[in-house]
């Protein structure tokens, strides 16, 4: 799954990054190694999300006669 996270650096611009990762937690983890060392305590997160075009719904039509 996918996640994009939207993160500011010392009140600069907005940067969105697609993680890779089964968490939120993973995904905020993943990102800070791939932030220089200098950066990695000074972001801040405004947003993260699942990436909607990376969801697989593996039964789009759910299931019928369940009985």
């Amino acid at each position: 799954m996918q996640y994009l996270v939207d993160i500011r650096i010392s009140e600069g611009p907005k940067r969105t990054y697609r993680i890779d990762a089964k968490t939120e937690e993973e995904a905020l983890e993943r990102l800070k190694l791939r932030l220089p060392p200098q950066q990695r305590d000074a972001f801040v997160v405004d947003a993260i999300k699942i990436d909607p075009a990376t969801v697989v719904d593996e039964d789009p039509y759910g299931i019928f006669g369940g009985e």
